[in-house]
């Protein structure tokens, strides 16, 4: 049993086993996932959305800011009333809304959507098959996922292998690694070494290892990605200066180290959808 249906409820799955057959309509959906949104657009499913967190919405899913979806609050702070007047059959979450998954499932049956990193491609397939199950679509999903498949190996082709990267995150200031399946599974890149002296701090479940730009100088890797976690949700008073940060890096004697900014919604708030996948590997391969 994959780890996807491990977290998929099984009273879900036998709900709408029901629900979404040839001879009744297909479920309706409230989707905080913003991969899930995307990769229901790809597979035609825009009718089948009733509401999403519309302030956190990234520019390449805008068709979703209309009128005709209901705003059901952020992603960190569903809008419990807001769902129950959509009253959708089914509601898709991360772990960003996994706090509040108890109180979302007296509303509707919820699915939530995890993507653990060890094999990216199996999980990600898993997650497009599992929706695609739900609506009954799998054709529509066994080619998508093939044209990905296919659009991400020419692409890794033109990658120059002896290149490293180094991904991070950008917070108010302060930097910290970021490890990426997109670059390192996907793509094959290799993350540039970093320095034996810089330690990883856990907090709770997560790991942070937190990098100055002394750290990066020594690092060295050929091209720095950047994904700013200011700009993404909306703190745009302390987004990254990266002119400061390329001035930064040449004091420290790393000028040569390309510095490229990733579209900060796309890689902060969403991902893992068919099309977010696409556009990652795209960001990639043109930053290096």
């Amino acid at each position: 049993m994959t780890k996807l249906k491990q977290i998929l409820a099984i009273g879900t799955l036998v709900a709408f086993s029901q629900l979404s057959t040839a001879e009744t309509r297909l479920p309706t959906a409230a989707v905080f996932d913003l991969g899930s949104l995307d990769t229901m657009a790809e597979l035609g499913l825009e009718s089948q959305v009733t509401g999403v967190p519309k302030q956190m919405i990234p520019e390449y899913l805008q068709q979703f800011n209309s009128a005709s979806y209901s705003d059901i609050g952020g992603l960190k702070s569903p809008d419990l009333t807001a769902l129950s007047t959509v009253n959708p059959d089914l509601i898709i979450i991360t772990g960003r809304q996994a706090g509040q998954k108890d109180k979302l499932a007296t509303i509707s049956a919820v699915k939530q959507v995890d993507i653990f990193g060890e094999n990216y491609w199996h999980d990600l397939s898993d997650n497009v098959n599992s929706i695609a199950t739900l609506f009954h679509v799998q054709d529509r999903a066994d080619k998508a996922l093939a044209d990905l498949k296919g659009y991400i190996k020419s692409t890794k082709k033109t990658l120059n292998k002896d290149t490293t990267v180094l991904i991070v995150t950008h917070n108010s200031g302060s930097l910290g690694l970021r490890e990426d399946a997109i670059s390192s599974q996907l793509l094959g890149l290799k993350t540039a070494n970093i320095p034996t002296h810089v330690k990883s701090h856990t907090r709770g479940t997560r790991t942070f290892t937190p990098l100055t730009i002394s750290d990066i100088a020594e690092t060295n890797p050929t091209t720095l990605f950047i994904v700013d976690r200011s700009e993404a949700i909306g703190n745009t008073n302390e987004a990254l200066d990266i002119n400061k940060l390329k001035a930064d890096l040449a004091a420290q004697g790393a000028g040569s180290i390309k510095v490229t900014y990733l579209s900060p919604k796309l890689w902060y708030l969403s991902g893992n959808g068919l099309q977010s996948v696409r556009m990652q590997v795209k960001e990639i391969a043109e930053g290096l």
